[in-house]
């Protein structure tokens, strides 16, 4: 199986010029959209999606493209996971997942264009590895990542970062589940929120803390959007109270 992430939009031929290229190979590859709608050059955003399909998908190929420096120097690489492979830009996608890599290639493949490597580099290494035909790719030893500090927990405060914001608001720390143990109430900054369930225990327009279904501390608004009533940003540093 091959997933495809990327930042194209829908409006566009980018997409469906991947699959060709991925087909031209392999006819019978089974091709899945995770989705196109990534922020536009957001490699944080990627990311994210990154972590939260990896165990989804056991043993598929993801081929991932938001790459603003395509056509530079950058390195196009594959990933080895034990339970998968990550094909991609070397811009700090993987930064997430760091710790489940078992190998790290770079991919030999020449682009016909400057501008175009997710046809012309991405979609075919995907197909040749999804074949088992490992050939294109060198082996390398290191890889590109982003800041990305690890919670940490120091009596009932809990220091994190702001992983990703979603679309409908929720704002997503890489605090996990383990650190929060489900009080009644979390003071963020100068607020106290109630912790929740689910997104239905919170009144309408009420600001809450949460585990969402990454097992992650979560800031939602009911039918509205967290992302409006706090000021964050992903990589912002956070700070939570434990009450």
């Amino acid at each position: 199986m091959i997933t495809l992430t990327t930042d194209f939009g829908y409006m566009d031929h980018y997409v469906a010029a991947m699959k060709a290229a991925i087909l031209k190979i392999n006819p019978d590859a089974r091709i899945i959209d995770i989705t196109h709608g990534i922020r536009r050059h957001d490699v944080r955003h990627a990311s994210y999606v990154l972590y939260a399909i990896l165990n989804e998908f056991p043993e598929a190929v993801h081929v991932f493209v938001v790459d603003p420096g395509v056509g530079t120097g950058r390195k196009s690489i594959a990933v080895k996971f034990e339970n998968g492979w990550f094909v991609g830009p070397d811009n700090g996608i993987i930064t997430p997942v760091k710790d489940k890599i078992v190998e790290v290639y770079e991919i030999n493949i020449k682009p016909k264009s400057t501008t175009f490597h997710g046809r012309d580099v991405f979609a075919p290494a995907g197909a040749y590895i999804d074949m088992e035909v490992l050939s294109c790719l060198k082996p390398i030893t290191d890889v590109v990542t982003y800041p990305f500090a690890a919670p940490e927990k120091d009596g009932n405060i809990i220091r994190g970062e702001v992983f990703h914001i979603d679309h409908f608001g929720n704002v997503v720390t890489n605090i996990p589940d383990k650190l929060v143990s489900k009080p009644d109430k979390i003071r963020l900054g100068d607020r106290i929120l109630r912790f929740v369930k689910s997104y239905g225990y919170a009144a309408k327009n009420e600001l809450v803390a949460l585990i969402n279904s990454e097992n992650f501390l979560e800031f939602a608004v009911n039918q509205g959007a967290a992302s409006e009533k706090l000021n964050f940003r992903p990589g912002d540093k956070i700070e939570v109270e434990i009450l």
